[in-house]
């Protein structure tokens, strides 16, 4: 099932999109207000996001533009009676997908989701089933438990990404440095190993296999 945050402060029209979307198979959140949209953003997986512009403590513009600065990738359209070229420009500068002028129907509000979610997941099933809990978005390298983002540091996003794509290979040190560290930082044995123990506190304590003087084997 396909889960949607609908950020919308008009009561109403938040109630009618929202039976609306649900009546076609779809689960809704909502939030009327910048912060607790923000919130929901960060804590749950969501495959689409719908944002009003015009919110309560701020605007959907910036909103959207904060979650694309902070590596958030979820597809997003804007419902707006702001339809001025200068507002349909800013809107997709800030990372929208759509942009749909109010007042709108719900069968086209509908059309245009039902859209980006099929293009969405073309570009993006790749997903990789670790067990029956545990997923990792290969793309956006996001690790999730039960739909749920699970914090990882940039660095052992980039090593679980490596190990899942080489699975039953031994990468060697030398490789996982070249693939992890940036080219003007210095590698560290001691921090690697941090990152190895803190994946397999997540993935399992027997995924991560260590080959003395060779590497690391996901398995």
């Amino acid at each position: 099932m396909n889960k949607i945050l609908v950020l919308e402060d008009e009561p109403m029209l938040a109630d009618m999109m929202s039976s609306y979307l649900e009546s076609f198979g779809y689960e809704i959140t909502l939030s009327d207000n910048y912060d607790e949209a923000l919130s929901f953003a960060y804590e749950n997986h969501f495959d689409l996001l719908i944002f009003d512009v015009k919110i309560i403590g701020g605007n959907g513009f910036d909103l959207l533009d904060e979650l694309r600065n902070s590596g958030v990738k979820t597809p997003c359209i804007f419902t707006t009676s702001l339809n001025g070229i200068n507002d349909v420009t800013k809107g997709f500068k800030a990372g929208c997908d759509d942009y749909i002028k109010k007042p709108f129907e719900l069968a086209e509000l509908l059309l245009r989701v039902e859209n980006i979610l099929k293009r969405n997941f073309c570009q993006n099933s790749q997903d990789i089933v670790i067990n029956e809990h545990l997923k990792f978005d290969i793309l956006q390298k996001r690790l999730l438990k039960d739909d749920k983002p699970v914090l990882l540091s940039k660095k052992e996003s980039k090593l679980l990404a490596l190990f899942l794509q080489n699975k039953n290979r031994i990468l060697s040190r030398e490789e996982i440095y070249s693939q992890i560290w940036d080219y003007d930082e210095l590698p560290s044995e001691l921090s690697l190993r941090v990152y190895v123990r803190n994946l397999r506190k997540i993935v399992g304590e027997d995924r991560i296999i260590s080959h003395s003087k060779l590497g690391y084997e996901y398995a």
